[in-house]
């Protein structure tokens, strides 16, 4: 095969690799960096989460042109204690929000949801292990989703638990 020939097919494979999702079944190229992953494109091959967009030579186009991908954790946990939170008149509730992310590598964020409304930081949990904080603010009537997250905004839900104020004369 001529050297031209099989240029041009590495570039073909590397296109088709960087293309995404809609690639179809085309392998992706990747580079290895300790258990980090680059995957082309903007999406991680199954098994591993994203946890924010890289630059590689390995594929074409501008900066970003890839994710940076870790494995799925399978142990990440959150839990609240309790859940359903007693709330008297004109006071607020309180629940403690455990989690546990030793099985982790990296940095996640524990980010909050109230009644539907865009996530808010709760905490951000950097050394990988576990901890828990109190959430002294739950109100009688509201709903809260307590998730953990790969990134600062957006990222992989790692897990996550709800939280409800239940009023109580």
């Amino acid at each position: 095969m001529k050297l031209g020939r099989v240029g041009a097919l590495v570039s073909w494979g590397l296109l088709a690799a960087c293309a995404g999702e809609d690639a179809g079944d085309a392998p992706l190229e990747t580079e290895s960096v300790k258990q980090e992953l680059i995957a082309c494109g903007p999406f991680c091959p199954p098994g591993y989460t994203s946890v924010g967009f890289a630059c590689s030579t390995a594929c074409p186009g501008g900066c970003p042109n890839a994710v940076s991908c870790v494995p799925t954790p399978q142990g990440a946990a959150i839990t609240a204690t309790p859940q359903s939170v007693p709330v008297r008149p004109g006071t607020l509730g309180t629940t403690r929000i455990c989690w546990n992310t030793s099985g982790l590598h990296y940095p996640v964020w524990i980010k909050v949801s109230a009644n539907g409304a865009p996530e808010q930081l709760f905490t951000k949990e950097s050394d990988a292990g576990r901890d828990c904080e109190n959430a002294t603010w739950i109100q009688a009537g509201s709903s809260y989703v307590f998730s953990i997250r790969t990134t600062k905004t957006g990222g992989a839900v790692l897990a996550n638990v709800t939280v409800v104020g239940v009023a109580t004369p």
